[in-house]
């Protein structure tokens, strides 16, 4: 069963309008990142000491010490991981480029709020 003409222009729309904000989705997904090397330090001393603690339980015949030492490590591991966060306005006019500041992140809706309000339009038109 064939679409009717209606819902061809309404797909044809719904897809110019996802070529045309494909570069948006590409640009706010990543972008300058700034990575925290003291988190990162710490996460990897904490899976240092954990894996040290794992094996002084395996040693020792001790499971309790060697879950704890896993607790440790995969605690050092997480807290590593959450070393990077996205660059402020700040960081990026700190860094040396202009119009990443808080202007340039006042953007409008997004993707999907604009695809869900011309759904809405839809609906409500027929």
């Amino acid at each position: 069963m064939g679409l009717s003409e209606h819902e061809q222009r309404l797909l044809d729309e719904m897809e110019r309008n996802l070529y045309k904000h494909e570069a948006d989705i590409v640009n706010t997904s990543s972008g300058p990142r700034t990575v925290d090397y003291t988190k990162v330090a710490i996460g990897v001393l904490g899976i240092a000491v954990g894996l040290v603690l794992v094996v002084v339980g395996v040693l020792m015949k001790l499971a309790v010490i060697g879950v704890a030492g896993f607790g440790v490590a995969v605690v050092g591991a997480l807290w590593a991981l959450s070393a990077s966060k996205p660059a402020t306005g700040d960081d990026a006019a700190a860094q040396g480029r202009p119009g990443q500041g808080p202007a340039a992140a006042k953007q409008g809706p997004g993707l999907m709020d604009r695809l869900a309000q011309e759904w809405d339009d839809r609906n409500t038109r027929g």
